[in-house]
């Protein structure tokens, strides 16, 4: 197998693994901070992380390649995590965790668009619908699914935007663009489309809050390893195994985050969330199955 190959997986394993892992995270800060609060703080601090590492990145680029970065801020990060956290606010995180693992089928969708021609085979299908039904397993071990149009429609959203998000990155590795300078700048532009929504909202320094080991340790996590590193080598895995192939990993976050529940949180273990676990990634598996060519 190629080499780009087996990095593209291992890269989308590692990041699945610590986005996983955001969910307790996040559960952690929301104690002492809002949702959007942690969203600016998250990514200035990933910006950053990565500018120091290679302040080159921001340099200009074209008129177009700055526009998909624009593009590429706005969709992946700050309206698709507006989306996320305000879907959990009208409906229960069971319903946005099901309705947000739908993500792969517009990425499907998108990459469709650019490739020109409907080539994802029936694998990628019957993964899909063996995954979600997995998600849901997982979802209705921890809390009854219920309709509620607001918040579904908000996590439908975060779905299409992710579609859109990798739609662009797609379009700058097309025009040759570094997989760092996309991370970078795209990380640069969610921070300054986030501005709008803490004049809305309000931001409040909290500096006792922000000081506590607890929320540092978070943080930094939060924001140079699920963010700096992740959407870096994601972007990465994206260049070197396909749009589709990558974000069927998504089916797997649920999974990652029961288990850190259990370790973490002390959530119990049910008959639920072992055949969740087994159905989301046998679905991941099967989409990543390639249908033979006679």
């Amino acid at each position: 197998m190629n080499q780009k190959i087996i990095l593209g997986h291992l890269y989308s394993i590692i990041v699945i693994i610590f986005w996983g892992l955001t969910f307790v995270s996040s559960k952690v800060l929301l104690k002492d901070f809002t949702p959007v609060e942690i969203l600016f703080d998250r990514f200035v601090i990933a910006t950053l992380a990565l500018f120091l590492l290679l302040p080159k990145s921001m340099k200009l680029l074209s008129l177009k390649e700055e526009f998909y970065c624009v593009m590429v801020g706005a969709l992946g990060i700050t309206i698709y995590f507006l989306f996320e956290n305000n879907a959990l606010v009208y409906s229960n995180a069971s319903n946005v965790c099901l309705i947000v693992s739908t993500a792969p089928l517009f990425v499907a969708i998108f990459n469709c668009f650019i490739e020109k021609k409907f080539n994802l085979g029936v694998n990628f299908f019957l993964g899909f619908v063996i995954a979600i039904a997995g998600i849901a397993c997982l979802s209705f071990n921890s809390v009854q699914l219920k309709l509620n149009p607001i918040g579904d429609l908000l996590a439908l959203g975060c779905a299409f935007v992710w579609g859109g998000y990798v739609y662009f990155v797609m379009k700058l590795q097309k025009c040759q663009v570094n997989n760092y300078v996309i991370t970078v700048k795209s990380f640069f532009y969610s921070v300054i489309l986030t501005i709008p929504c803490l004049c809305y909202w309000g931001y409040d320094l909290k500096l006792d809050a922000v000081l506590k080991p607890v929320n540092v340790i978070n943080y930094l996590f939060l924001a140079v390893v699920a963010s700096s590193l992740c959407f870096l080598i994601w972007n990465k895995a994206i260049d070197y195994i396909g749009s589709v192939r990558t974000n069927v990993y998504i089916y797997g976050t649920p999974v990652v985050t029961v288990i850190g529940a259990i370790f973490f949180i002390d959530e119990r273990i049910t008959i639920y969330t072992v055949l969740g676990m087994v159905l989301a990634i046998s679905g991941l598996i099967i989409s990543q199955i390639k249908p033979s060519k006679k």
